[in-house]
């Protein structure tokens, strides 16, 4: 541009730079396909990834405020108890959306309420990380300014999302997850965490196998079932929690087990022991009975008053022992 000002051909090339830049951004979220198949349904019951973050959505109540739903079908389509509301940072999730076409595109629109500071793009890739991007907000918005935003007024956010297509319900696809790429994630890594076919991703996405241009953009997952994503941090905590007690007890039960069996092994050796002090009595009387057999047939029985006769009433001077009496 020789013929324009110093100051007007650079502001040209800022504005070249700029909207190169918007271009190229459009082709590569253009390689995952997000526009409405003309053989699925118009719309469907399908799940975004989310990952916990600090400060803000840390528990399943926050989180699901932003995105219109309620933190019970959170919890249990992320594999979390119900009560389980505190989470920990990079945790999983999959958030429950209503995915449809907005013109030629599939979105899960989504309103939120705006906060001081907010604009477009902050909301899109802090709120949202990346679920969709601040043009396609203008475009959904468009008699706003993107970046003066009046607080407390309800702005939709749309996020990509994708219903399967007659030939991929065929196959047994139920869902397309829309989930944001990150720097250290490779095919096999995703297709292990979320159970989905390597192949079935690759030919969803259009990035061949090497997935770098994909970097902090929304793709799609086809699965045949919800995956049972992997229990977070905070479960092992909790573990380690009970662990203490469960040891505890276990401690316990054995100790009163081990008291238990002296018990019984007590009680067994005194009762051998009494049977054979009985056994031995039983013994020396029939020793006894023996000895004396020889010299009487059968007792004599006397009545009462013929011993108290001849032992002068139990007299101390006929006693010969503890309770023997000569008469």
């Amino acid at each position: 541009f020789p013929f324009l000002p110093l100051h007007s051909q650079i502001l040209c090339l800022v504005i070249m730079l700029f909207s190169t830049n918007i271009v190229a951004q459009s082709q590569q979220d253009n390689r995952t396909n997000f526009s409405c198949p003309s053989d699925s349904p118009p719309s469907c019951e399908t799940y975004v990834t989310y990952i916990a973050q600090s400060p803000n959505f840390l528990s399943l109540t926050n989180i699901s405020n932003i995105f219109d739903t309620s933190p019970l079908s959170v919890a249990r389509a992320s594999n979390l108890e119900p009560m389980d509301d505190k989470l920990v940072k990079d945790q999983v999730l999959l958030v429950p959306v209503t995915c449809g076409c907005t013109g030629n595109r599939s979105f899960a629109n989504i309103s939120y309420e705006i906060n001081q500071g907010d604009s477009f793009y902050f909301v899109a890739t802090t709120s949202y990380e990346n679920l969709t991007n601040w043009r396609a907000v203008m475009d959904l918005n468009p008699v706003l300014s993107p970046n003066k935003l009046p607080i407390g007024i309800q702005v939709v956010f749309p996020l990509f999302c994708k219903c399967p297509s007659k030939n991929q319900l065929d196959k047994e696809i139920k869902y397309l997850i829309t989930y944001v790429w990150k720097p250290g994630d490779n095919v096999s890594l995703v297709s292990d965490k979320f159970g989905a076919s390597p192949e079935d991703i690759m030919s969803e996405n259009n990035y061949g196998q090497n997935f770098t241009a994909a970097n902090n953009l929304p793709v799609l997952i086809p699965v045949t079932r919800l995956p049972v994503l992997a229990r977070s941090p905070s479960d092992g905590r909790k573990g380690g929690i009970r662990l203490p007690v469960i040891i505890g007890i276990s401690l316990g039960c054995t100790l009163l087990v081990l008291v238990l069996a002296v018990l019984l092994v007590y009680v067994y050796c005194l009762k051998m022991k009494t049977l054979n002090r009985s056994a031995s009595s039983a013994e020396t009387a029939d020793k006894l009975l023996s000895g004396v057999s020889g010299y009487v047939s059968k007792p004599t029985m006397y009545e009462t008053d013929a011993i108290m006769e001849a032992t002068m009433n139990l007299s101390e001077q006929c006693k010969i022992g503890e309770s023997v009496y000569k008469a």
